[in-house]
């Protein structure tokens, strides 16, 4: 996972964080996602790859779209409540 430190601008913190959600998606009922998630992990592709590969990169994509739909049609009040990273 060589690109993770670069991904992470080297922040420990992101790394770790990024690592749990490959393994949850090395995990995922998704079985694309867990093909996916696994190879990363083993080093047969990068993170970067994967997301702009056509293969993952809509299964990876997807379920931002769903949330950038919902963000849109929050309030100002709804959006300002969301956590914070």
């Amino acid at each position: 996972m060589d690109d993770l430190d670069d991904i992470t601008g080297g922040d420990e913190k992101r790394r770790r964080t990024l690592r749990q959600l490959l393994d949850q998606l090395a995990r995922s009922n998704n079985p694309l996602l867990r093909e996916m998630a696994t190879a990363v992990q083993d080093g047969q592709l990068t993170l970067r790859e994967a997301a702009t590969s056509s293969t993952y990169g809509n299964e990876l994509t997807a379920p931002f779209a769903t949330f950038w739909n919902a963000y849109q049609e929050m309030t100002r009040e709804e959006r300002d409540n969301l956590p914070r990273g």
